[in-house]
């Protein structure tokens, strides 16, 4: 399991100075003998691209993604200073369904953020 606050953020370079992103990992790990499920936690909306998508249809990859919301109103995502909205937050997600239809998804949500109305709320339901 790879662990960590938004994992997928992970980029390092290797000896020639090449980077090498959280996709590249898991591709590497997933060649390892004996390494038979790779499963990672917990991910950014803001840091999950296309190449990180694509990953998912290495049969590796445990087919759950834990992907933090927050909220579905794009007014309280930019008062917490999130870099995603909710239809970047959809897009993410029809994509990896489109890869991996039986997804377990996950999600964190906190209600009652200051000066959240009851259309924020029910913003968030609808998502």
């Amino acid at each position: 399991m790879l662990l960590g606050q938004n994992v997928n953020s992970y980029k390092s370079n290797t000896i020639n100075g090449d980077i090498v992103k959280f996709s590249d990992l898991i591709k590497y790990l997933s060649l390892i003998d004996g390494i038979e499920r790779i499963r990672h936690t917990t991910s950014h909306p803001i840091d999950f691209g296309d190449d990180l998508i694509e990953e998912y249809r290495n049969t590796k990859l445990a087919n759950n993604l834990h992907l933090p919301v927050q909220s579905g109103s794009d007014t309280i995502l930019a008062q917490m200073k999130r870099k995603h909205t909710s239809l970047e937050y959809r897009n993410i997600i029809r994509k990896v369904k489109m890869i991996r239809p039986d997804i377990n998804l996950t999600t964190d949500i906190i209600v009652g953020y200051p000066g959240e109305t009851d259309h924020d709320f029910q913003q968030t339901l609808k998502l």
